[in-house]
């Protein structure tokens, strides 16, 4: 059979199955079977495959047809321009969770440079030449995969990155890819803030070959506890930014099968109205935040609105703003923690 029709037989099967974009799919999981790219996938799309190719790809297509998801088949997501390992464990990294990093990353980078300046201007000509922006301490709060963390650590100069979840297993995951991005961070497991305070450190040179099951070969841990109980290094942050569970309980069941079937549903529930975890974090993240420090959080397309009023009714934080994402929809709230008068 001809790579061609190889794969419009791939993308016959996943469009009878329901698979949204069946024709990108079909490309992708022979690109990942093979090895090849979309370029090269083009230039030999003529060329006979052998019985083997063929007994293999519809494998992966009767996998796909049964609504596992892309990624977790090919074990990837791309995020940011980056490369994240994913898994049933964590949630797979949203191109519109790219707006939160964004954002993030431009308030870092202006601060940055504001703050250097103004250290210049007020020290001098020789202080200028010398001196160096201030590091900012950043927390991932809810990190999941770290696409987050690990996105920004990538992206922003002389920001120190703590990341935290609930889960181990998740973790493990975030840990795998601060490794295969060439980042530091430090990562800390417990439930929101509880994990800064005394929740437990997690080793990051913890043994990688062990995957994401909890255990390695020896029957050690994976993530064993470095200073458990301890909480993280650092207590208060010049930026928080989280990408919590926000999806109405209810809503949960009409979700697409790859989503409520294959991710994490701690991930997902936010409780009746979907807004469980934005209370808690507004709650406490005044405690955890330094005088005029950021906080991100990434939102549902119609909370905008309870967003503004909850944080407002703190009286704690600078009037929230509302990020909308390419289709006019709520996607982001950042606002400032208030510097004492």
């Amino acid at each position: 059979m001809k790579t061609r029709v190889l794969i419009k037989e791939g993308e016959y099967r996943l469009s009878k199955a329901g698979v949204m974009d069946a024709r990108i799919d079909s490309e992708e999981l022979y690109c990942f079977l093979t090895g090849c790219d979309r370029v090269v996938l083009f230039l030999n799309k003529e060329q006979e495959a052998d019985k083997e190719t063929e007994e293999a790809y519809f494998k992966l297509i009767e996998k796909r047809a049964a609504r596992v998801p892309l990624q977790h088949i090919t074990g990837t997501q791309e995020f940011m321009g980056f490369e994240f390992k994913v898994s049933p464990d964590v949630l797979i990294p949203r191109q519109e969770t790219e707006i939160l990093v964004t954002e993030a990353a431009r308030t870092l980078i202006e601060g940055r440079k504001s703050a250097a300046h103004a250290k210049a201007q007020k020290r001098g000509k020789l202080f200028r030449m010398f001196s160096s922006p201030p590091e900012y301490d950043v927390l991932d709060l809810c990190c999941g995969s770290g696409a987050i963390g690990v996105s920004l650590a990538k992206i922003c100069e002389d920001i120190s990155v703590t990341a935290s979840d609930i889960s181990k297993k998740a973790l493990a995951i975030a840990g795998e890819n601060a490794r295969k991005n060439r980042v530091e961070i430090e990562f800390v497991c417990g439930d929101l803030f509880a994990a800064i305070k005394s929740g437990d450190q997690m080793d990051p040179k913890a043994d990688p070959a062990a995957g994401s099951s909890g255990a390695g070969g020896s029957g050690r841990p994976l993530w064993p506890s470095r200073l458990q109980g301890k909480g993280s290094r650092v207590q208060r942050f010049d930026m928080i930014v989280s990408n919590p569970p926000y999806i109405k309980r209810s809503s949960i069941a009409v979700l697409q099968e790859e989503v409520k079937s294959h991710e994490p549903m701690l991930a997902l529930d936010g409780g009746e109205d979907g807004l469980d975890y934005y209370r808690r974090i507004i709650d406490e993240a005044h405690d955890y935040l330094k005088s005029g420090g950021w906080l991100f959080l990434e939102i549902g397309f119609d909370q905008g609105e309870a967003l503004r009023k909850m944080i407002m009714d703190t009286g704690r934080y600078s009037v929230p703003e509302i990020i909308h994402d390419l289709a006019g929809r709520d996607r982001v709230v950042k606002c400032r923690k208030k510097k004492p008068e």
